[in-house]
């Protein structure tokens, strides 16, 4: 069924910028993957984020939130959830989101984060479509004048380019020769927009870091892999200080809702005495 899925989906691109791709017959493909897949993976991880995760501050060991975003229809994108869990676990506060929130999430986050003065990490995280999608909620953050710490993708399939206020870019993806035409079932590596000086890194795995690659990794399974996991885990940990670090290079202002738990805790271990 995946490789169906990939084979009919090809993105037309219509006029105008708000569409970088459409895929014909895409709503046909869904219905069918849903109801073939769903009974089989199970549709728990499939379930949309929520927009009241979205918030410009941490309560978390380490300061910045994660918001990742899995591949078209969310079925093939399992390890995105596993990620934000391996995040969640490292100190870092991760919220997953389906491939069709692209849009809610970049209206929360600019409501959100335009009323923070000086907002802590933000980092976006996207396998496939999910991938492209990261660029297009960054683009839309910068028209908002938010700037965009760390974008991660993982074979991105039809990408926009990197915009200007993105300010570090890692790109982990997997060339595969003939196929890397299609535009399905593929990795490419990413082009900066004109006038933007984000720190762009494009990762092939296939030849550039061949140390991250397993054996049978495909795009289909790519953001599943433990190498990979640890690789972005590793990015993401440099561009998320530690609370103490954090507090430290801003004054030793503590945020509001690190403070907020720090009473909560307090409270409880006062409680239990």
């Amino acid at each position: 069924m995946a490789f169906w899925a990939s084979c009919v989906c090809f993105p037309w691109r219509p006029t105008g910028r708000e569409m970088d791709r459409v895929c014909a017959g895409k709503w046909v493909v869904g219905c069918l993957a849903v109801g073939a897949l769903c009974g089989l993976a199970g549709c728990a991880s499939m379930a949309p984020g929520k927009m009241a995760w979205v918030q410009a501050e941490s309560d978390r060991p380490r300061a910045g939130n994660v918001y990742l975003l899995r591949g078209w229809i969310g079925i093939f994108s399992t390890g995105i959830n596993h990620l934000g869990e391996k995040l969640n676990a490292a100190g870092v506060r991760s919220s997953v989101y389906q491939e069709d929130q692209w849009r809610a999430l970049a209206a929360a986050i600019k409501e959100r984060y335009r009323k923070a003065k000086e907002h802590e990490p933000l980092i976006l995280v996207g396998h496939s479509f999910g991938a492209d999608d990261t660029l297009r909620v960054s683009r839309e953050l910068g028209e908002a004048g938010i700037a965009v710490d760390l974008v991660v993708t993982l074979d991105p399939v039809t990408p926009p380019e990197v915009p200007a206020n993105v300010r570090r870019c890692y790109n982990l993806y997997q060339s595969n020769g003939a196929w890397d035409k299609l535009p399905a079932f593929r990795g490419v590596p990413l082009q900066r927009a004109g006038g933007s000086l984000a720190a762009l890194e494009n990762v092939d795995v296939r030849k550039d870091r061949t140390d991250l690659l397993e054996p049978g990794t495909d795009h289909f399974n790519i953001e599943k892999k433990g190498k990979i996991h640890a690789e972005v885990l590793r990015q993401v940990l440099a561009a998320c200080p530690t609370r103490e670090e954090w507090v430290a290079a801003h004054g030793g202002r503590e945020p509001i809702y690190a403070s907020q738990a720090a009473s909560k805790i307090s409270g409880r271990r006062a409680g239990s005495r």
